[in-house]
């Protein structure tokens, strides 16, 4: 046997699934924001300023989304992968020992930018261990059951919350990612053919094959308005804070109606990710946008929670939660190999980067408001441009129809 055979081989399977359970960690992060209504009021932080630190540490780690795919060319992308973990544990730490809105800041910066290397590390980790066929369906897998640590992670905080403390609750929670980290650089380690970068390629090189991938910077343009209607982090954030504040839920119902919108997340992905790989992925995508942007709006209708919200919710979670997947599944699908992992990092270096703006902005029309029907008002005008500049823009390009 030659030396790669030498070695274990780590099957695509395995890999897809420890890539996912370190993506899975990711999203246990953004389940914190079940706990922000109370750590808002232990601050005493209005939504301005909560929504502003968020948004600024969203803002630092979106910044951070390249610099894996840079440094990629010199260190091997599990261990980048695996130190992301490591600082996603210590920031998570460092949250529950937060007395300020300066130190809930700070540890944010530092849980976002371990949670940078995530997409564009992971995407680029599954695309070498799949055909381009299997990679809409590899990818709906990574992100559907990755959306899981967005159910399990609110339902145990909130067990943890309200039998001890939030505190408590998320030094529990920084104990899991520092695990899968190590473990990530000790597993992956002894399949070559995703430690190594592909040779040939220079960062110059692909950046210019993405630029003049057809359709990449109309997906990029119309994604700054879509991000401010149904990204994930806009949801989670202010989900919570809309059943608390708006509705009156206590814990433990703002934890019930939560999880089901979280649910809808997990389905999503996986639904709309094999009917995208067979219908096309813009296609789907540009449908599904159009019921989460819909459905946001109409959050605004309730006066207070009933069964009915309960399926909204998950309606809300099952589109809104899939469009970043769909939207990868075609850039994957669409540039270089070598290039995969950059462009996902420039495509949530903005993502991240204009999140961080709608968030403060969105904190600001509730506080100015002191409601969030406006705020759901904003959200659906920023989810109309998005939805006519990006249909727009590809009839323009003529390749609605090509993948």
């Amino acid at each position: 046997m030659g030396d790669d055979r030498g070695q274990r081989n780590v099957s695509a399977n395995r890999t897809l699934a420890i890539v996912t359970i370190s993506h899975m960690m990711q999203h246990i992060f953004i389940g914190t924001s079940v706990l922000y209504p109370l750590i808002r009021d232990e601050l005493n932080l209005s939504y301005t300023e909560f929504g502003a630190a968020v948004a600024l540490s969203s803002m630092v780690g979106g910044l951070f989304q390249l610099i894996p795919s840079i440094i990629s060319r010199r260190i091997a992308r599990h261990i980048i992968l695996g130190v992301g973990n490591v600082l996603l544990s210590i920031g998570t730490f460092l949250t529950g020992l937060s007395r300020s809105v300066f130190d809930f800041l700070g540890a944010r910066v530092v849980s976002n930018i371990g949670t940078a290397p995530t997409h564009p590390m992971g995407t680029a980790i599954i695309s070498t261990k799949f055909e381009d066929k299997q990679i809409g369906w590899a990818l709906g897998v990574h992100y559907g059951l990755a959306y899981i640590g967005n159910i399990v992670g609110p339902i145990l905080m909130t067990f943890l919350a309200v039998a001890f403390n939030w505190r408590i609750s998320l030094f529990v929670f920084a104990i899991p990612p520092l695990i899968v980290g190590l473990t990530m650089a000790w597993y992956l380690n002894e399949s070559k053919k995703i430690t190594v970068n592909t040779e040939g390629s220079t960062l110059k090189s692909d950046v210019i094959a993405i630029l003049k991938t057809k359709g990449v910077l109309s997906i990029l343009l119309a994604q700054v308005f879509i991000a401010g209607a149904i990204d994930i982090v806009m949801i989670t954030t202010y989900t919570p804070m809309f059943l608390t504040d708006q509705l009156k839920l206590d814990d433990f119902g703002r934890s019930v109606f939560f999880t089901i919108e979280l649910t809808g997340g997990v389905l999503g992905p996986l639904v709309l990710g094999r009917i995208g790989a067979k219908r096309g992925y813009m296609n789907t995508a540009i449908v599904s946008t159009v019921f989460a942007v819909t459905s946001v709006v109409l959050l605004s209708a309730y006066p207070s929670a009933n069964m009915i919200l309960a399926i909204h919710l998950f309606i809300v979670g099952f589109f809104c939660f899939s469009f970043t997947t769909l939207v990868q599944s075609h850039l994957v699908q669409v540039t270089q190999k070598s290039s995969r992992d950059l462009t996902v990092g420039i495509y949530f270096t903005i993502l991240f980067s204009v999140v961080s703006l709608w968030t403060a902005v969105v904190g600001y029309i509730i506080d100015y408001f002191n409601s969030f029907i406006p705020a759901f008002a904003f959200m659906g005008f920023l989810g109309a441009v998005g939805i006519i500049t990006l249909v727009t823009q590809i009839k323009k390009i003529n390749f609605l129809t090509d993948y």
